[in-house]
């Protein structure tokens, strides 16, 4: 099913189902997600591991500075995911201008938005080979363009017993410089919150963790560890600065897409 597919659904098909300024509408988006006001909306948050391969008990990736990094542990905590509205096109090149800039910056703020928020701190290992469901909003009666998430510092532990003490993100493992064998350990965390606003692209198949009925329509958001220590030279970085780099490309590196239960829209 082609992303450039309009994302639009018949409100008759789902008729039975400190405020921060909202961000601009995000650019490279599919066309407008419109749903039936107070329809469900489930967020599943999934891991790809594409790019890496399995070494004893890590994933194994190279970086595109040509570090080879394993992961062997990483937790994150999400505390928070809304879908966003769109932004009404620029009416002068001065609001075009400033849209563009506002749209590169992180959005590490909590949004107060429609009923589409929701909130539920969780503690997810990159690991976990399965999607797993973060909850349940409704839609608004706006039509949207993109989702915005935010990593938190969290006290609570993951489905495999690791505990965040206070953190937001908690990597171990090891990295080698380009053309070395030796390797360097990787124990790095932060305690500081992260955001981003990722467009809608398209459509994907209806993730087999959930169950249709209670949420007529599923937002997979898929995160890729392997390319999140992109453009990271490692040997120079803190284990602070390292950490904060590799959360912020994990959420800007996000990939946001609509299923519905009902199949092919």
């Amino acid at each position: 099913m082609s992303a450039a597919r309009p994302l639009l659904l018949a409100a008759a098909l789902l008729s039975a189902c400190g405020p921060a300024p909202a961000p601009p509408k995000p650019t490279g988006a599919a066309a407008p997600l419109k749903l039936a006001e107070g329809s469900l909306v489930a967020y599943m948050l999934a891991w790809s591991w594409e790019g890496a391969r399995r070494e004893g008990d890590a994933w194994l990736f190279e970086t595109d500075l040509g570090y080879t990094v394993g992961i062997t542990s990483a937790h994150v905590g999400m505390g928070r995911i809304e879908l966003v509205p769109c932004e009404p096109a620029p009416s002068t090149l001065t609001d075009a201008i400033s849209s563009l800039l506002i749209a590169t910056a992180h959005a590490a703020h909590a949004r107060i938005g429609d009923g589409s928020a929701v909130a539920s701190p969780t503690v997810e290992s990159f690991l976990d080979p399965a999607a797993r469901l973060f909850g349940r909003g409704f839609a608004g009666p706006h039509a949207y363009c993109g989702v915005h998430l935010l990593a938190v510092p969290l006290r609570a532990a993951a489905d495999d017993g690791f505990t965040l003490e206070r953190q937001s993100l908690v990597l171990t493992g090891f990295w080698s410089a380009p053309g070395s064998d030796a390797r360097h350990l990787l124990d790095a965390s932060i305690n500081l919150q992260d955001g981003s606003l990722r467009p809608l692209l398209g459509w994907t198949s209806w993730p087999t963790a959930l169950k249709p009925g209670r949420a007529p329509v599923a937002l997979v958001i898929t995160r890729h560890p392997a390319r999140a220590f992109d453009g990271l030279h490692l040997a120079t970085l803190s284990n602070l600065d390292l950490a904060f780099a590799v959360l912020g490309n994990l959420l800007k590196g996000a990939k946001a897409e609509v299923a519905t239960a009902a199949g092919d829209p």
